[in-house]
């Protein structure tokens, strides 16, 4: 007998695979699993790469290990439990590479000002007498009597120059937003991305005295409960939390994603389809079900669909237009790896890295440079043999916001005369090689004039990541909620979506996310008497976004 429900997750990144996990962990033996990928891998942007490097060039044997996309995972919140759970559950945790809350990488980060490296304050009192920070304190210090005010959304720059003053804005925050978010402070929901800061205004009217008293939390129901199942099972969990800073595995973040993809197919319940590109969806709700129409293959027919697609791409599948999916755009960002002998090249300061703040003008002064992370010093053991101790790693990530503006610099002679500031002259056609040079360039100048290293790279690898990062910006809460409605008004629980796109782009929340929608769409299963599990119910649909009401 066939299965009577078929989940189908569209997207195996790490929301897809995540998805697809719990959904085979909570779901009955009846229910069909399908997740359906459109390249050759699953993981997405997790793509981490181990290297052959000798750097004394004697013919040792060593390795480097370098990451395409994110580096680390932070064991704190709600979010971080989770996927620590998910890790023990999975096998992982031997393969664990902690950063000690004591560590040079944990204690010192940086910002690039004023042609020096400022390490940010780690106390109060370091914030008072900080040659960035001091001059500032005394506006900040309205903070504690002004008021809110009144709105729903705004941007950060908005919030932080109206209740801090712009100093911090332009200094601090924005390098703080290069980094999370690559994102522009001027055009960002504050809400969306700082939800905790937007709280503590509206509970207690100052930021300073919402974290004296311990405010500005957005847990849901959902996740109090997550946390304390988590702390009930795995107890001992809090103490990694407590004294790590953030983490990585072995063979890098990818290792996660591997294991997942592994965990899927050893346990047969969800069939991987690789190399699948859906191209359209159709619904019929009278009959409950969902075609999805794939390029050069059988339709797939689902009672629900989970897609984990960014949403302009799930728009492309659908027929009738919803804004809230468009509205976004997702910024494109070069992610250039530079290795060195550490005998030649040495950091002056030993720590994680350092950020660009918007007050600096980096798209002109710095051509679109983020921020460099010092890899070798973060998490040194994921080198080994000869590699291990004797290598300098460097990332530079550049672009973001700025990409198309920072690319305009490229030369019309190096350009064939054109001089390109779209984000095809990036990655297609004759131009490509002048733009990864563009950005080679520019992370090496960068180096030598930041960190005062003049030698020449052993390696360099540049990657050119389109629209890998959502921006939300003011008011993508609302439209949220308005996305929620729509999908439960038109699709009656047939649709649901999770991925970073939505609500959250860290891996952290993108998997708690999946987690989410997962049980909730599990949790509408009802069994029937002949044992098959049947979803039910048109009046309490679910969409992956009723998370939006409670932030």
């Amino acid at each position: 007998m066939s299965p009577r429900t078929h989940i189908t997750v569209l997207g195996g990144g790490i929301s897809g695979l995540s998805t697809a996990y719990y959904l085979a962990k909570t779901t009955p033996s009846t229910v069909k699993i399908t997740l359906i990928e459109g390249t050759k891998r699953t993981g997405g942007w997790l793509h981490s790469d181990r290297v052959k490097y000798d750097p004394s060039h004697t013919g040792e044997k060593g390795s480097i290990l370098l990451e395409r996309g994110p580096r680390s995972l932070r064991p704190q919140g709600i979010s971080g439990l989770n996927t620590l759970e998910m890790v023990r559950n999975l096998g992982l945790e031997s393969k664990i590479e902690p950063v000690s809350k004591t560590s040079p990488a944990a204690k010192n980060r940086f910002i690039y000002s004023h042609k020096t490296l400022h390490k940010l304050p780690s106390t109060i009192m370091g914030a008072l007498t900080h040659p960035l920070l001091a001059a500032k304190i005394p506006r900040a210090g309205l903070d504690l009597v002004k008021g809110g005010s009144g709105q729903e959304d705004e941007s950060i720059q908005d919030f932080v120059t109206r209740r801090f003053g712009k100093g911090f804005s332009d200094d601090l925050i924005s390098a703080m937003v290069h980094g999370i978010y690559a994102g522009d402070v001027s055009k960002l929901s504050v809400r969306a991305t700082f939800g905790m800061l937007y709280h503590m205004e509206k509970d207690y009217g100052s930021i300073v005295l919402g974290m004296l008293m311990g405010g500005g939390a957005v847990d849901t129901p959902w996740d109090l409960t997550l946390k304390e199942k988590i702390v009930k099972e795995m107890p001992d969990l809090q103490e990694f939390v407590d004294k790590t800073s953030i983490y990585s595995f072995t063979d890098g973040l990818e290792e996660l994603s591997r294991s997942l993809e592994n965990s899927l197919v050893k346990d047969g319940r969800v069939d991987i389809r690789k190399e699948s590109v859906v191209e359209r969806l159709e619904v019929d709700l009278a009959s409950r079900d969902v075609r999805i129409s794939i390029k050069g293959q059988d339709p797939v027919h689902a009672n629900t669909v989970i897609s984990a697609l960014p949403p302009p791409k799930l728009q492309k599948l659908l027929s009738t237009s919803y804004p809230e999916l468009t509205h976004n755009p997702a910024v494109t960002v070069a992610v250039v790896n530079l290795v060195y002998p550490a005998e030649q090249a040495r950091l002056a300061s030993p720590g994680f890295g350092y950020l660009i703040p918007r007050s600096e003008n980096s798209a002109v002064k710095h051509r679109g440079l983020l921020g460099v992370v010092f890899d070798s010093c973060a998490i040194p053991a994921q080198d080994q043999g000869a590699s291990q101790d004797n290598t300098l790693k460097l990332t530079a990530m550049i672009g973001g916001h700025m990409f198309n503006e920072a690319l305009s610099q490229l030369s019309s002679s190096s350009a064939s005369g054109s001089a390109g500031s779209t984000l095809e002259l990036s990655l297609t056609g004759s131009h490509k090689d002048d733009v990864k040079e563009f950005f080679t360039k520019t992370a090496t100048d960068a180096v030598k004039k930041h960190l005062k290293i003049d030698a020449t790279p052993d390696l360099i690898k540049v990657h050119i990541h389109q629209e890998c990062i959502p921006q939300y910006l003011v008011g993508h809460l609302q439209r949220m909620q308005t996305l929620d409605q729509s999908l439960r008004k038109d699709f009656d629980g047939l649709l649901a979506v999770t991925g970073a796109g939505y609500l959250g782009i860290s891996v952290n929340d993108c998997i708690k996310n999946a987690r989410e929608v997962a049980e909730a769409v599990v949790s509408k299963l009802e069994e029937e008497e002949d044992g098959e599990a049947q979803l039910v119910g048109r009046q309490d649909a679910i969409t992956g976004l009723e998370r939006s009401w409670f932030l």
